[in-house]
């Protein structure tokens, strides 16, 4: 059995699956952000993103400034995809109550040491 979609290979990205970018470079998805005015594309690389924000930080629902020199007012809208040739995902929404209730239940507050 063979598909042409990849999408059935490995399912779209959704927060529910990861909502950090420590997740999604586990998971090993491809980021992109293009800019609403100046249409500049950006590929986005999740470990100088790990360093720059943090791996607890959540990239659903962010709209940073874009960088372009001659751009004024820009906004970078970010899209996710989880394998090449598959769908790109807009990360546009924040992440819904149920995902973040999710991520709280994966990752456990540890303990301090006595």
């Amino acid at each position: 059995m063979s598909t042409k979609s990849p999408d059935v290979l490995a399912a779209p990205p959704n927060p529910l699956v990861a909502i950090t970018l420590a997740e999604m470079h586990v998971r090993r998805w491809e980021l992109k952000a293009v800019c609403n005015r100046c249409s500049t594309k950006l590929r986005v690389s999740l470990p100088a993103m790990i360093r720059t924000h943090g791996p607890d930080a959540i990239w659903w629902g962010q709209t940073p400034r874009c960088p372009g020199l001659e751009c004024q007012g820009g906004v970078l809208r970010y899209a996710a995809r989880a394998l090449r040739g598959g769908s790109w995902v807009s990360l546009d929404a924040p992440p819904s109550e149920l995902a973040l209730t999710a991520y709280r239940t994966r990752c456990r507050a540890y303990r301090e040491p006595r």
